[in-house]
C-alpha cells in the first residue's frame, strides 16, 4: 500500500552512513516529510541526490548525539518548528559498528575506553536524543530503535575465522551489548510512554548486504535458513510498518528481520 506515511513528519537520527539514506529514501517514497540529522548528512551523496529529488520533503542538519544540543537551534538549522506535537515518528539510527574482520583476536583485548566509545554513541547518545525529542512527539506517534542480530545472539567465531591470515577476528562485544541495551530501553520507554500515545519499538536486523568479502558472505548465508543476506528491500517494509498506523497496537516490542538466522 503506497503512501502509508503521507502527512507524517519523521525525524531520522543518524541519516547518513549505510542505512540512514536507505530509511530516508523509503520514507520519502511513502509520502513522509523527513528531517534527517546526524554526522555527515551534508556530505552524503545519496542524501544530496534525495534533496534534489524531494526538495520540499527532506531537510537536513548536522548533529552529534554525543554532545548536548539545543532543540531550538537545531530547528532553526532545519528551517522547521520543533515544538510540542511536531513529530509523528523518530528513527534512532545513529550508531558505531565495525567492518567484519577488523576486530581483535580476543575479547580481553578490548579495554574500557573502547567500550565507553561505543556506548557513548549507541546508548547514551541515542537515549539522550530520545529524551530531548520526546516532548515533540504527537499522540499518536512512533519511535523505532535500531537493533542488531548481535544484540540477541553471540557472533559465531567461525564466520570470522578466515580474517587475519586465519587467526580469526572477534567482533567488539560492546556493539552487541549496546544493541541489547536498546532493546531493554525500548521496552521501558514503550510501556511508560504508552499513556501519551507514543509507541517505542526495536527493529532488529540480521546481516544486511553491504559489500562484505565473499568468504564472509558465503559462510554467513550458509547459516541463514533463507540462504541469503538481507537486501535493503528486505528491511524497509518493516521500518515503514513500525512508523505507520498499521502498528498502532504495538509498543515495547522487538521486531526481528534476519532471514531466520536467530531461530536455529
Amino acid at each position: 500500500m503506497p503512501n502509508r506515511l503521507s502527512g507524517k513528519t519523521v525525524l531520522i537520527v543518524g541519516a547518513a552512513g549505510n542505512l540512514g539514506p536507505v530509511w530516508t529514501q523509503a520514507l520519502l517514497h511513502e509520502g513522509a516529510f523527513v528531517l534527517g540529522v546526524g554526522l555527515g548528512v551534508d556530505d552524503d551523496p545519496t542524501l544530496k541526490d534525495l534533496s534534489l529529488t524531494f526538495p520540499n520533503l527532506l531537510k537536513l542538519a548536522e548533529l552529534d548525539v554525543t554532545k548536548d544540543f539545543d532543540l531550538s537551534n537545531l530547528a532553526h538549522e532545519l528551517g522547521q518548528t520543533l515544538g510540542t506535537n511536531s513529530l509523528d515518528g523518530i528513527v534512532m539510527n545513529a550508531g558505531i559498528d565495525s567492518v567484519p574482520g577488523t576486530g581483535r583476536l580476543a575479547l580481553e583485548e578490548y579495554d574500557q575506553a573502547e567500550w565507553e566509545r561505543i556506548f557513548r554513541v549507541n546508548v547514551f547518545g541515542i537515549i539522550g536524543a530520545l529524551n530531548t525529542f520526546a516532548p515533540t512527539l504527537k499522540n499518536p506517534s512512533s519511535v523505532v530503535m535500531l537493533g542488531s542480530l548481535y544484540g540477541i545472539v553471540s557472533p559465531k567465531p567461525s564466520l570470522y575465522s578466515h580474517f587475519n591470515e586465519g587467526r580469526g577476528s572477534i567482533k567488539h562485544p560492546a556493539y552487541g551489548a549496546s544493541k541489547a541495551a536498546l532493546v531493554a530501553a525500548a521496552r521501558q520507554y514503550g510501556t511508560h510512554l504508552a499513556p501519551r500515545g507514543i509507541r517505542v519499538n526495536t527493529l532488529t536486523l540480521g546481516g544486511v548486504a553491504a559489500g562484505q568479502d565473499h568468504e564472509f558472505v558465503e559462510k554467513f548465508e550458509a547459516h541463514v535458513p533463507q540462504a541469503k543476506m538481507l537486501s535493503v528491500e528486505d528491511v524497509t517494509g518493516a521500518m515503514v510498518f513500525l512508523l505507520s498506523d498499521d502498528s498502532r497496537a504495538m509498543t515495547a516490542q522487538n521486531v526481528v528481520v534476519d532471514g531466520g538466522f536467530s531461530a536455529w
